[in-house]
């Protein structure tokens, strides 16, 4: 069964919808509230896990965290390296999401920023066929010692850079794959965002980061693929109604880590990991709506 590691956040979603997102100095009333698990770590496992690998989560909670770790364990995360940190609270994401599926989130880090160095294991990869996936919701000296050691160690190394902060050149140079939104590409080379997908393209183009390869997701234009030697590669999105967009980043993002730990080349992990994510935004909530593995590749129907 493939192995990825996840290193990365875990939150209580606290999901208000919305007619329309307020303005500043604007009350808006909500029609709907959702509690749920949340925070990009934890919504990368359970997508990837959704899908059939095996998942371990590397994260520290607080001691309201029971709860979350049955909801992990039942979707088959293995929750051993997900440790309480004395003395906080998990940390809190509040999103507001409207009609069209638009959606602002604010974090409170809570125990995500107790997560240290030396809470990461010895080993983060055993085998080339293994994949380490990092995102930006916890300290930066934790997500730059993942990347290194998970480095050294074979396996594949998978960075999404949300929110958007700088990375040290080293650490972008021992990633084998980036997968920012199109804003943290703007801020990783100190570019403006782009407002068209020929723009997206040519920022990318252009961007020389050092990392092997990058993959650039576009919401509804799917997503944009980079690597060493070959144009930027444009993989469309399939058309859906969207409901909400939340999570639909940490979908593409376990996705990808579980096609390519299953031995997929980039690109086919890439295109499988647009659809995934076009899945997701059908539905409301984030790990609510992420698909298992019949539902992204449902067998096909035989010729009687």
């Amino acid at each position: 069964m493939p192995l990825i590691t996840v290193v990365g956040s875990v939150n209580r979603d606290l999901v208000l919808t919305v007619e329309e997102l307020p303005r500043p100095g604007e009350t808006v009333l909500a029609r709907d509230f959702v509690e749920g698990v949340g925070g990009k770590g934890a919504n990368q496992a359970v997508a990837a896990a959704r899908l059939g690998s095996s998942v371990r989560l590397v994260a520290r909670v607080g001691a309201d965290a029971e709860a979350i770790l049955r909801a992990l364990a039942a979707e088959g995360v293995d929750i051993g390296a997900v440790r309480p940190a004395p003395g906080t609270t998990t940390g809190i994401a509040s999103v507001v999401v409207d009609g069209a599926g638009e959606n602002t989130i604010v974090v409170n880090p809570g125990a995500n920023a107790a997560l240290s160095v030396a809470d990461l294991p010895a080993r983060l990869s055993r085998s080339a066929g293994e994949v380490v996936l990092v995102q930006h919701e916890i300290p930066a000296e934790v997500v730059a010692a993942a990347v290194l050691r998970a480095r050294d160690q074979d396996g594949t190394v998978v960075l999404n850079p949300a929110p958007a902060r700088p990375v040290a050149p080293e650490v972008l140079a021992a990633v084998d794959v980036l997968v920012p939104n199109l804003g943290e590409l703007a801020t990783l080379i100190g570019a403006d965002r782009p407002d068209s997908l020929d723009g997206a393209r040519a920022l990318l183009e252009r961007s020389a980061l050092p990392c092997r390869a990058v993959v650039v997701t576009l919401g509804a234009d799917g997503a944009l693929v980079k690597q060493p030697g070959r144009p930027a590669a444009h993989l469309p999105a399939p058309a859906v109604e969207a409901v909400d967009t939340v999570g639909a980043g940490d979908t593409f993002c376990g996705a990808l880590a579980d096609a390519l730990a299953r031995g997929s080349d980039l690109l086919t992990a890439a295109e499988r990991a647009v659809r995934a994510a076009s899945l997701a935004v059908t539905g409301r909530g984030a790990q609510s709506a992420m698909p298992s593995a019949a539902q992204l590749d449902p067998p096909r129907a035989t010729e009687s």
